[in-house]
Parts: C-alpha cells; sequence; structure tokens
C-alpha cells in the first residue's frame, strides 16, 4: 500500500496524482471551503473512476458542516471511515516530531485508528486481485 497526501483543491497535481489510484481517502475538515473543496474532488474521483472513503478531520469543531459533509458522501456512495475528534494530544505530537497514534491513545489517537482499520478494509475490497495499480491510495486534503 503507497500513500500519497495530495494538493488540496482540484488542479494539475491533483488530477495527476488521482490518476491510476485505486482509493481517494478524503480528509476534509468541517469548514466551508472545506465542504466546497471535498464537492469538487469528489466530483473529479468520480469522473475518472476513483472510488472515494471519507474521513472528517477536527469533525466536533462544527457538526452542521459535519453532517453535510456526511451526507454529502453518502449521496456520492462515499463510505464515512471516520470522524477525528480536536485533540490538544496531536499538537503535542507534533512538537515532539510524533505522530499522535505513537504519542497517546486518546479520543484522536483511537478515531485515526478506527479510520486506518476502516481504510484497510475497504481497500481489500475495492481494488480487483491482479490488479496493477493494487493498493495506491491517494489522500486528498484541505488544508
Amino acid at each position: 500500500m503507497i500513500l500519497c497526501d495530495g494538493s488540496p483543491g482540484i488542479g494539475c497535481p491533483v488530477i495527476a496524482s488521482l490518476t491510476g489510484t485505486s482509493l481517494a481517502l478524503f480528509v476534509v475538515e468541517p469548514t466551508v471551503s472545506g465542504e466546497h473543496d471535498f464537492q469538487r474532488v469528489a466530483q473529479l474521483a468520480s469522473q475518472l473512476g476513483v472510488p472515494g472513503i471519507l474521513v472528517v478531520n477536527k469533525a466536533d469543531l462544527n457538526l452542521a458542516v459535519t453532517f453535510r459533509l456526511e451526507e454529502l458522501a453518502r449521496q456520492r456512495g462515499i463510505a464515512v471511515v471516520g470522524r477525528i475528534p480536536y485533540d490538544r494530544a496531536v499538537t503535542d505530537a507534533q512538537i515532539v516530531h510524533r505522530s499522535v497514534v505513537e504519542m497517546s491513545d486518546g479520543p484522536a489517537a483511537r478515531a485515526i485508528r478506527s479510520a486506518w482499520s476502516a481504510t484497510q478494509e475497504r481497500l481489500r475490497h475495492s481494488v480487483p486481485t491482479g490488479s496493477s495499480n493494487r493498493g495506491f491510495v491517494q489522500i486528498a486534503s484541505n488544508r
């Protein structure tokens, strides 16, 4: 499995990185711009025939937009595989150049582990055996 953190938006770098991808993992924050970017990149992935899954980062900061993102995903056939809550432990881990899953068993770390397991499961079922692009996951985020 190869993970590739893609550029935000839907420009040429995103198109190039989505091409040939087995699965797109959309990591989106519940903001108006995040919602807009998600709509655009989900449409692009659909046009390229790339299935997608959604994780909402900092999901608890704006539940109304989180619910809208999840509904948009469902309407497009995109599975929601996780909600990561805001957690100060993420910043604490970044300060010491570590991942939150190494440093914490708090809410964000547990949610990330759960989303990772769901992503692996989706990947196992989304890529045909013998496929030349088996295991390539594009991560599109709106940072």
